[in-house]
Order: C-alpha cells, then sequence, then structure tokens
C-alpha cells in the first residue's frame, strides 16, 4: 500500500518537485483525550448520533469512529501483534526479562517510526474517506490539513481523572494518579513524534472539561459545529 500520508507530508513541507496534491477533503472529527476521560465512549455516541442526522436528513451513508481499529490494522500491515503494537507506539517500558528474550529473538521489530508512520497512514487514508471521527493516536496532527475536519481534547482534573481510574480497575487513589500521569506521557512521546514543540493551541479546535460537562452537553456541542461547517 502506497504511505499517502509521507507523501502527503513530504508534498506539505516543499520537498516534492513540480505540482503538490490537492488538499484532502474529510469530514473528519479527531478526540484526543487525557487518560481517564472517555474519549472512546464519546466517540461512539457522536458517531451514532451523527449518523442519526444524516438518516433524519433523508441523506446517505453514515459515520464511523476509530479506535483499536487503528492499532489492529497496523499490525496487520507490519505483520505483528495488535498488544506488541500498542506498547511499542506507546513507549511501554519493558522489563530486563521481557527486552533479554527481544535480544534473543529471530522476530523483526520495526522502528519506531516506520511503526508511527504506518499508523499515521491508516489514519490519513480513513480521514480521506471521510464521515469518521478517529480517538486518540495523534489524529489531530495527521488530519489537521483535512478541508473539513474539527480536532477536540477531552481533559479533566487529575484527582477526578484518578477517581475514575480508581473506580473502574480497583487501584488505589494514589496508583491511579501515577497511572494518570504515566499514559498522559507515554502519549504525548507518540504525539510528539507528529506534533514536535508545537504548542496544543495549533491542532485543536476545542477543550472540553469532562467533570462539569455530560456526554450529551459535549457532543451535542461538536454536532452544532459540524452542522455549521457542512458536515452533515
Amino acid at each position: 500500500m502506497e504511505n499517502v500520508f509521507l507523501k502527503y507530508m513530504r508534498e506539505r513541507v516543499g520537498k516534492m518537485d513540480n505540482v503538490s496534491a490537492p488538499q484532502a477533503e474529510g469530514p473528519v472529527i479527531t478526540i484526543s483525550r487525557e487518560y481517564g476521560c472517555p474519549g472512546k465512549r464519546i466517540g461512539k455516541f457522536l458517531s451514532e448520533v451523527l449518523t442519526d442526522k444524516l438518516k433524519r436528513l433523508e441523506k446517505k451513508g453514515e459515520w464511523r469512529w476509530l479506535s483499536k481499529e487503528i492499532i489492529d490494522e497496523s499490525a496487520r500491515e507490519l505483520k505483528l501483534s495488535p498488544q506488541l503494537i500498542k506498547d511499542l507506539s506507546e513507549y511501554k517500558k519493558k522489563s530486563f526479562f521481557e527486552n533479554l528474550a527481544l535480544f534473543f529473538s529471530d522476530t523483526y521489530y520495526p522502528s519506531d517510526a516506520k511503526i508511527n508512520n504506518t499508523i499515521a497512514n491508516f489514519i490519513y487514508n480513513a480521514a480521506s474517506q471521510g464521515n469518521v471521527v478517529i480517538v486518540g493516536r495523534a489524529a489531530e496532527a495527521i488530519t489537521k490539513n483535512f478541508k473539513k475536519s474539527f480536532h477536540i481534547k477531552l481533559m479533566a482534573p487529575l484527582e477526578w481523572r484518578a477517581e475514575i481510574i480508581s473506580n473502574t480497575y480497583g487501584k488505589t487513589i494514589s496508583e491511579a494518579k501515577r497511572e494518570c500521569q504515566e499514559m498522559d506521557r507515554r502519549r504525548a512521546m507518540f504525539r510528539h513524534y507528529f506534533e514536535k514543540d508545537v504548542p496544543d493551541v495549533n491542532f485543536y479546535d476545542a477543550c472540553f472539561n469532562c467533570k462539569e460537562m455530560t456526554d450529551d452537553e459535549i457532543v451535542e456541542l461538536i454536532v452544532i459545529i459540524a452542522e455549521t461547517r457542512g458536515f452533515i
């Protein structure tokens, strides 16, 4: 499969000769989130509401939402397990014995760049098809220049997120806080590959505080903006 994302990036920074490719269309909505915020739940809910809008307007098509599929498809492309791709892309630390096992393994493990670019290529292709909500994986940076795109970030105070993680996974509040901070750090490392040191404000169009807003309120506001921008 041609890596259209890398082709696009080369054109964007002026490394291609002659005529550059036309701007990608969309529509695509991306959802980034701090750990503990309900990104997947809101992504699924949003796609259902947008699809229902299309039906009531008697328009063809539906909205998809992608999260787990990004890792699954990238793993298939790289011929590795989804869990390994997830761990590598999230810069998960390995134990001494895990590293020792990899050292003596005959299995080929691709570089961080190859993994990240494979993930980005899948996201770029999915967004190019339009009518898609993409959760996580630096999708806001990968699709920022799409003609029809809207990028949001879900945030909440650390204490609130830690309580959610504690209740969900049976951890102490202290353990949950450390997990939130570690996951935020690892996700930031992945985003940094695409965003470098550019401030968040350059990538996100809106931020929502999940502690203060319900899922219904967040989705309703996103739908209003989607309608205003001609996404449906």
